[in-house]
């Protein structure tokens, strides 16, 4: 009797461990698109590291293209959407939790990137908010108020709304 309970025990322990440290220091890949003032898309690939109370590091990949109108055909073409101004680049951001609920939390987002376009190096800082709900399985949809400035760029300050889904790592 006396080594069931000792085994029933460990048990219960090591299930209230792996209980208690689910959401503590977990990852999340997250992919999001947006649209950016003036005329400007961009796309991030992002891992998400997560330490206590829903404070997050952010380690992310971006892509950025403006477009304009064709001066042949005075409309967007794809030569003038896809091959006008295009930037990319890499960073990280750290993430403070500001709101948190039942199935959701909002964040503050403050970082720094470094990339190229087409032709010289251009850094950028972002600042921003990032709202997020958590779906059954883990699963994460977010939208981000984002604010850019980049340093050597074609535009100076970037601002607009971004959607995206993040995924569970482990």
């Amino acid at each position: 009797m006396s080594m069931k309970k000792t085994i029933l025990l460990a048990i219960t322990c090591m299930c209230i461990c792996l209980g208690a440290s689910a959401q503590r220091n977990s990852g999340r890949l997250s992919l999001g698109v947006g649209l950016l003032y003036k005329n400007g898309a961009e796309m991030t690939l992002a891992y998400e590291h997560e330490m206590n109370y829903r404070h997050t590091w952010e380690f992310f990949a971006n892509g950025y293209l403006q477009w304009s109108d064709c001066r042949t055909c005075g409309h967007i073409c794809p030569e003038s959407f896809w091959r006008n101004y295009r930037t990319w680049g890499i960073g990280a951001a750290y993430k403070p939790c500001v709101i948190r609920g039942r199935n959701h939390y909002g964040s503050l987002r403050v970082g720094a990137s470094g990339g190229s376009d087409t032709h010289k190096f251009v850094a950028g800082i972002h600042l921003g908010y990032e709202h997020n709900y958590v779906l059954h399985s883990g699963w994460t949809f977010y939208w981000q108020v984002k604010n850019d400035v980049i340093i050597k760029g074609a535009d100076l300050f970037r601002t607009g709304i971004a959607l995206g889904i993040k995924l569970p790592i482990k």
